[in-house]
């Protein structure tokens, strides 16, 4: 006898099987999208440490923590809205450029009063931690930024490094570490090379 139509049972499976396809697609769609905001991190780092470098001459400029970056605002070497926006990290779900209130929060910035954490979600080197001349022969690629908190990016963060380099540092990997310890930068991290930075 000829039958019509679909059992109830094969129903299922075909409705199993798309259920456990979507779930691989939205898995594998997060994990390039996580990937994605990575890179533009490192982008962002990479841009903002080079200025940094440059705009430096023979040192360092005296301000640590947010200041320092932002000390490229001040000085005309980051402007407009998409330079900007680069002063926040993609993956950064509580602070952007937006939150901190668009270019108009950047005119007439005063760098010496302080707490300017939220106009950017990077950690700059603390100045009075250690001085580090810029230019070639130095012994080892120096710190100069960091994401300002770890739960940027799941299981890591990056690191913008004197030469134009920024890194992905995974907490497994690199540091042998729980993927839920924190490691945010300042004088307690666990992780030695985040300690000369300073988040606020």
């Amino acid at each position: 006898m000829k039958r019509n139509g679909f059992t109830l049972i094969e129903i299922l499976i075909v409705i199993t099987i798309m259920s456990t396809l979507a779930g691989l697609i939205s898995i594998a769609a997060m994990s390039a999208q996580r990937r994605s905001m990575v890179m533009q991190c490192q982008s962002h780092v990479r841009d903002l440490a080079l200025l940094i470098e440059n705009a430096s001459e023979t040192r360092y400029p005296k301000y640590g923590g947010p200041e320092l970056l932002l000390y490229l605002v001040q000085r005309g070497e980051v402007a407009g809205r998409d330079s900007l926006s680069q002063l926040f990290c993609p993956g950064d779900a509580i602070e952007s450029f937006e939150d901190a209130g668009g270019v108009e929060a950047y005119r007439d910035l005063d760098l010496a009063h302080g707490g300017l954490g939220c106009l950017t979600s990077y950690a700059g080197r603390a100045f009075d931690v250690r001085e580090f001349r810029v230019g070639k022969g130095l012994p080892s690629p120096v710190v100069l930024i960091a994401d300002d908190s770890d739960d940027h990016h799941q299981g890591g963060y990056v690191v913008g490094l004197t030469g134009g380099v920024a890194k992905f540092r995974d907490k497994i990997d690199d540091w042998d570490l729980a993927v839920d310890t924190p490691v945010a930068p300042g004088a307690d991290s666990p992780v030695e090379e985040l300690r000369p930075l300073r988040a606020e």
